[in-house]
């Protein structure tokens, strides 16, 4: 059965399905050299891809929730919450570049866990990126993903299987961070780094 799109809130940002006039955005984050640096997306990424992909997930999909981040009434990212079963799930997510650097990820991530949680029943939920992109681990940092693990070989990135980081939140866990971020980038710093160079189109 697809899992309905709710949509979610805080005083500040909003977590809703994608809409049409998503797609310039979508186009623009996805163009982007830090996008393109800790994601998969396609080095060719064009408009009408971004078309496509808004329309596949602004409706219910079997598999995961897509939320896009609203903030200030207009796109700030979007969101992966995906099913991997066993009662468990792991987050996706990418903010966009005007967006970064101002917590509204990690409000995302914060409402998704919530949601994934509080009305899915779910037990677990797994984070994972590339070996040093330090900033996603941050955003998950705060709400309260333990220090991630190293694993070789574990994700897939342009053709080659390349160091990732892990870590999981439980249901029962606290939803905040348990120490100074200081600590933990600390931690972070003694993680293997990533080797690859930005990609270029």
């Amino acid at each position: 059965m697809p899992f309905a799109i709710p949509v979610l809130s805080d005083r500040v940002l909003t977590l809703r399905p994608h809409r049409e006039a998503d797609i310039d955005p979508v186009l623009a984050r996805s163009v982007d050299p830090r996008t393109r640096q800790w994601t998969t997306v396609p080095l060719d990424y064009t408009r009408e891809m971004a078309a496509e992909y808004v329309a596949a997930i602004s409706v219910p999909q079997e598999a995961e929730i897509s939320w896009a981040l609203e903030a200030d009434g207009s796109y700030a990212g979007t969101l992966d919450l995906r099913f991997q079963g066993a009662n468990s799930g792991n987050l996706g997510f990418v903010t966009a570049p005007e967006y970064r650097g101002q917590g509204l990820m990690s409000r995302a991530v914060g409402l998704a866990v919530a949601h994934a949680f509080d009305a899915l029943g779910w037990d677990v939920v797994t984070w994972s990126a590339n070996a040093g992109n330090v900033g996603s681990y941050k955003t998950v940092w705060r709400n309260g993903f333990p220090p991630p693990i190293a694993v070789p070989h574990f994700l897939a990135h342009r053709g080659k299987m390349v160091e990732g980081w892990v870590s999981s939140l439980a249901a029962g866990d606290p939803r905040y961070p348990a120490g100074a971020w200081a600590h933990w980038e600390g931690v972070a710093a003694g993680l293997p780094e990533a080797t690859s160079p930005v990609p270029q189109p």
